[in-house]
């Protein structure tokens, strides 16, 4: 019965909130900002000193059954001075919500001072949702309504970002979706949301010493009738070769981060997470791995900080 395809979907959903925060189903790829900022805000097209393709996967709460998985490819390439293109594949499994987020995206760099850049940021996407009603319990033999899968049917949706940079400090702002997502035969809401929230984040590159880095990053993501969602980094850089550092998720979880840059062509990165909620009563463990090649001529003299890692 729909009721109780409902009720089993909503026990599912709340254990994935409890988790996750805001945004855990509509826009999984926030969680994989860390290792590509280009994911988060259109506004980093072409922000860095070199190209790069970037490939990263996700898997949260191992262990759990209908636990969140991400697969993402994409590349950031900096065409001019002041215009980079970039282009992202988001493939992504919640529960029953499967889905596919293509995007292109741009952004036009500002020289505001000999120090500081403006980037404005578009990004346009095609977006398909599908509800795999097989991998739903229900008490009802034959339930009508878990006969045929959901699907969205292809979508399309546009998104746009600010981002202020100089070589020491970054602020950004990004609203992934602004227009509301229509569903083909039926309503959907239940599975996937029609709007997105905004996200917001700033950070910061300080020189310890010599051959010590310490760059914090803080990101938020508000609106859309959810709750904050707050994110707390905190890495230091050795002899810009290896990284590491802390992570803290609010009401969420803690982790930890550790990167290498191998001879500033390849860079491999890691990051594990624990849930600080009640989903340690089930997973007590979330790994993220990303790689990134970076191809191209880079500036000797950089005017863009590492955005998050």
């Amino acid at each position: 019965m729909k009721n109780n395809f409902r009720t089993i979907y909503s026990i599912c959903a709340l254990s994935l909130l409890l988790g996750n925060g805001l945004f855990a189903q509509t826009d999984p790829s926030y969680r994989q900002y860390r290792f590509n900022a280009l994911t988060l805000n259109p506004a980093h097209a072409g922000a860095n000193s070199y190209n790069d393709v970037s490939v990263l996967g996700s898997q949260y709460w191992v262990g759990m059954p209908g636990a969140p998985q991400t697969a993402t490819i994409s590349g950031n390439y900096k065409l001019f001075d002041n215009f980079g293109l970039g282009g992202t594949v988001v493939a992504d499994e919640n529960g029953p919500v499967h889905s596919i987020n293509a995007s292109i995206v741009g952004a036009y760099h500002l020289k505001l001072t000999s120090k500081l850049k403006l980037s404005v940021g578009l990004k346009m996407s095609a977006i398909n949702y599908n509800v795999i009603t097989s991998e739903l319990a229900t008490t009802t033999a034959g339930d009508p309504d878990m006969l045929e899968n959901l699907t969205t049917g292809l979508s399309y949706n546009a998104g746009f970002g600010l981002l202020l940079y100089s070589k020491k400090f970054y602020v950004g702002f990004s609203k992934p979706r602004v227009a509301t997502m229509r569903f083909n035969r039926m309503d959907m809401s239940m599975y996937v949301d029609k709007k997105s929230g905004y996200i917001a984040y700033t950070g910061g590159d300080f020189k310890l010493s010599n051959k010590v880095e310490f760059r914090p990053s803080v990101m938020t993501m508000f609106g859309n009738g959810g709750p904050l969602s707050l994110d707390f980094n905190a890495l230091f850089t050795l002899n810009n070769l290896l990284d590491f550092g802390a992570t803290y998720h609010l009401k969420g979880g803690v982790g930890a981060i550790i990167g290498i840059n191998i001879k500033d062509k390849l860079y491999l990165g890691y990051a594990y997470s624990y849930p600080l909620s009640r989903l340690n009563t089930v997973s007590t463990q979330s790994h993220e791995i990303g790689l990134r090649l970076k191809f191209g001529k880079e500036a000797k003299s950089a005017d863009s900080p590492r955005f998050f890692n």
